[in-house]
Order: structure tokens, then C-alpha cells, then sequence
């Protein structure tokens, strides 16, 4: 039910739109959207070899001067903001292929200049210095106020401009030290605590209810039917957004009330099932959380994210005691791919290996053809507890100490949740199949023992139940 990393995108932040007239309804706007969505056969390219733009040597020169004059002066020197603001400009009408070449100087200037552009004497306060003109440089973005081309301001410049080093800090020597310090940037200027928690209903403007459905990233909305369903009188929508850029949601929240603790997403997300009565409301299931900007991917928003909205959904209902999500485990079936044979025997130990010899024969010899063995949407006994088996360990036990090998996991364990309980067939969506066998986990939020659990994990031990710890 998370997806705080979004995959790369050409267009990695939805430009804010221009005034709209007021005839352009949200019914519009979603055919537009939907027609663009299902254009699965675009226009074949010219055929005609195209030579790639690049810088000219003139251009180099010139970047550099800027650049270095943005690094070197003070942060109140205004021809240096000045600079900056032109190579923002430049940087923003250019092509993909002039962008890498622009981000290529950039990365050169960053790596050659100190704050003083004089090399201290050592190499711990030249990595310093370096570090200094590196922050002092954003900075100047930062302070910008006000939109130039797709922006909104300073700020959300930075969150594109990190998305595309974020994609070509392969391609680009000396990108990855100026994305540690945006990074590190990025996780002050973007604490939970500094965003605005807004509810997202039926009757919220037309351009943020497209971009849920643009940046929704866990369950795709299908139909206009499925939006509805999802901001009906039993669910509850939410965004984070940052008050310097009010208009762009960072991340989506979306919660379902229900009687117990969803085991599957087809029911969850059923058009059909009569709505709940909130006055018996036992559970809020947090099934989709959505990080809609590439640039913020890995920044931590801090630990306690989902515990705003505890406290948000507590004060509508009073009564209301028991959190939990239903999340999907998307690193699962790359990581099976790639054990072999004995290490999966050993996860899964003696006794369900003779089961499985017993009601299926040989065993699979690896982890890629374990995964083959496993369909979503098998009955057999055997099958489900080994996958269930293999997805704990997966969960629990995979990764390094205080860090789960699952994105998900790492997030919400990271929130100071429990490992509550695997399921079985529980997003049979060609996606759920894909990433994990159809499984999908509840992870438990019990607010009074975030902290506790939070330490554990710390500790390389995370909160797990009964349930789970049967698995292992």
C-alpha cells in the first residue's frame, strides 16, 4: 500500500496548470487524462538519424562562470542569485540531452570549487568547504519565491532538478555528492512535521482530485467508478503538502474503514460492497500511500508520517482504536530470483521441504524456478505456506541490521510498526502477481508502542506477531 519511491519518469513533477476556464470540468479533464493513459500506440518516430544537442564550447565557458560565481559569493550577493536564476531558466527550456550536459558542468564546478576557492589543508575540511558551496548553492534556489516555467517556485526547481540526477548519477561523474546534499537538505526542509495534512474529498478542485489519479502509484484507478468508491463516506483521502508549494501534493493517503483487518485488496476495493456504518467503524486500513515526486525519493519524512493521520483520523472518531495497512511487497520476487537452491532450503527447513516433495515431487532447484512454483492463485496448502514462509524471512530477516531489504517494509517499519500478518492471494492484479506472488502484509500500528517498537528495530530486532514468527 506504498509506493514512496516512484519510478522514473520523463516528466518527473506535473507542471502547476494556468487558469482554466470554468467550462473545463473535472469530467473533461478525466477524459483527456483517460484518453492519454490508453494511448498504448503513439506515433512512430521519424526514421531520419537525429544528432543528440550538446553544449558548444561558448556555452561551457559560460555555465561555468555562472556556476562558479553562484558557489563562490555570498548567499545574499544578488548578481550571483541573478546567475542562478538564468542557468534555472536555461536549465528548464533545455532538452533532455542539453539537461545531462548542463548537470555535467554542474557536477564538474561542485567538485573542483571550495567555499573560499582556496584548498584548505586537509582533505576532511576540503570535503567540508566542498560541502558549504555545495548547500550554499541550493540555497539560493530555495529562497526563490514565485513561479519561473514549470516551478512554483525555488523549491520545487530543486525537487525536479533532483529527480533527473537521481536518473543520470550513473551517466554523470560527481552527481552523487551533490545529491547527498540535497538529500540531506531535502530531509530538513521536508520533515512531517513542517507539511499541512489537507483532506481530499469528492468536492475538492478538479486539478488535485487528476493528480491523485496521475500519482497514484499503489492500486491503479480504473474507472471514474473507482475514483468514487475511494472518496466515499467510508474512506477517508489524504495529502501532505509543503506551504511553500501549496498547489503540488507530495504524498496521498488513502483509508478504508472496515470490521476487521483486510486481508485482501479485491474486497477492499470492491465498487459493489455496501458502504460501512462509521457509528461501529473497528478498523482504518491504510491501503495506498503515494509519494508524488520523484525528486523526494529516499528523503525521510520523518518517522512518525502515518501518525498524523492517526491523530487526524482519532479526532473525527474517538472510538476508533485499531490502524493498520494492507501493503504490498514489492522486492519480494526480485529477491527469490536471485537465492539459490540451498539458501531457499534453509528458509524453509526439513519439514516443509518433505511436505512439498510429498504433494509436489522434486523440490524447485532455485529461487527463480520457486517462483515459478508459487502461483497466485493456488489452493494448495503446500504452496501457500511455503510462499508465506519464504515472503516473512523476506520481510523480517532480509537486509542488513535495522534496515529491511523491502522498501515498504523499511518504511513502515520505520514508522514503528509491527510485521502483523501475511496473506495469501490478496492482490491478484497482474502487478500483485508480478511482485509477489499475490501476497500482500498488514503491518500493525498501535500508537502507544511506535517508540518501543521504533528502538527494536534499531536493535535489528523488529516487532513481529505471533503469526509471523510462526512462519520463521
Amino acid at each position: 500500500m506504498t509506493a514512496l519511491d516512484p519510478a522514473d519518469q520523463k516528466t518527473v513533477s506535473a507542471p502547476l496548470e494556468a487558469s482554466e476556464p470554468v467550462s473545463d470540468t473535472l469530467f473533461t479533464r478525466f477524459g483527456r487524462w483517460w484518453g492519454r493513459k490508453g494511448d498504448d500506440n503513439p506515433a512512430p518516430a521519424a526514421t531520419a538519424p537525429q544528432l543528440e544537442p550538446t553544449l558548444s564550447t561558448r556555452a561551457i565557458k559560460r555555465q561555468r562562470d555562472q556556476l562558479r560565481q553562484c558557489f563562490d559569493a555570498r548567499l545574499t550577493d544578488g548578481a550571483a542569485n541573478s546567475a542562478a536564476q538564468a542557468w534555472q531558466d536555461e536549465y528548464q527550456a533545455a532538452s533532455e540531452p542539453l539537461r545531462q550536459a548542463m548537470l555535467g558542468v554542474l557536477a564538474e564546478v561542485a567538485a573542483g570549487r571550495d567555499a573560499a576557492g582556496v584548498p584548505p589543508a586537509s582533505a576532511s575540511g576540503l570535503s567540508a568547504a566542498l560541502s558549504n558551496a555545495r548547500i550554499r548553492f541550493f540555497k539560493r534556489f530555495a529562497a526563490q519565491h514565485g513561479q519561473r516555467g514549470t516551478s512554483a517556485c525555488g523549491l520545487h526547481f530543486l525537487i525536479q532538478l533532483r529527480a533527473d540526477m537521481l536518473r543520470w548519477h550513473k551517466r554523470i561523474p560527481g552527481l552523487r555528492e551533490l545529491d547527498e546534499d540535497l538529500e540531506a537538505l531535502f530531509s530538513n526542509w521536508f520533515d512531517v512535521g513542517l507539511l499541512e495534512l489537507q483532506p481530499i474529498t469528492w468536492d475538492s478542485p478538479a486539478s488535485l482530485l487528476e493528480k491523485l489519479i496521475r500519482y497514484e502509484a499503489v492500486h491503479e484507478i480504473s474507472s471514474w467508478t473507482d475514483m468514487r468508491n475511494r472518496l466515499d463516506s467510508d474512506r477517508r483521502c489524504y495529502a501532505f503538502f509543503h506551504p511553500r508549494i501549496p498547489r503540488e501534493p507530495l504524498i496521498f493517503v488513502e483509508v478504508a474503514f472496515v470490521p476487521e483487518m483486510a486481508a485482501n485488496v479485491q474486497a477492499l476495493l470492491d465498487e459493489a460492497a455496501p458502504l460501512e456504518d462509521l457509528r461501529r467503524v473497528k478498523w482504518a486500513i491504510f491501503y495506498s500511500i503515494s509519494n508524488t515526486q520523484a525528486g523526494l525519493r529516499g528523503v525521510s519524512f520523518g518517522n512518525f508520517l502515518l501518525k498524523r493521520v492517526i491523530e487526524e483520523l482519532q479526532r473525527e472518531f474517538p472510538k476508533l482504536k485499531q490502524f493498520a495497512t494492507l501493503s504490498p511487497i514489492p522486492g519480494f520476487a526480485d529477491w527469490l530470483r536471485k537465492q539459490d537452491g540451498d539458501a531457499v532450503a534453509r528458509i524453509l527447513g526439513d519439514k516443509r521441504l518433505a511436505r512439498w516433495r510429498e504433494r509436489h515431487g522434486d523440490v524447485p532447484a532455485d529461487g527463480a524456478a520457486w517462483l515459478g512454483a508459487l502461483p497466485a492463485d493456488s489452493g494448495d496448502a503446500v504452496v501457500r505456506d511455503s510462499a508465506l514462509t519464504l515472503a516473512a524471512h523476506f520481510l523480517v530477516k532480509a537486509g542488513a541490521k535495522g534496515a529491511p531489504a523491502d522498501p515498504v517494509a523499511r518504511f513502515h517499519l520505520g514508522n514503528g510498526a509491527c510485521v502483523e500478518r501475511v496473506n495469501w492471494g490478496a492482490d491478484l492484479s497482474r502487478k500483485g502477481r508480478a511482485q509477489a506472488c499475490g501476497m500482500m502484509v498488514n503491518y500493525l500500528y498501535v500508537p502507544e508502542a511506535l517508540d518501543d517498537n521504533l528502538a527494536r528495530l534499531g536493535d535489528g530486532n523488529p516487532r513481529i506477531s505471533r503469526a509471523v514468527a510462526k512462519l520463521l
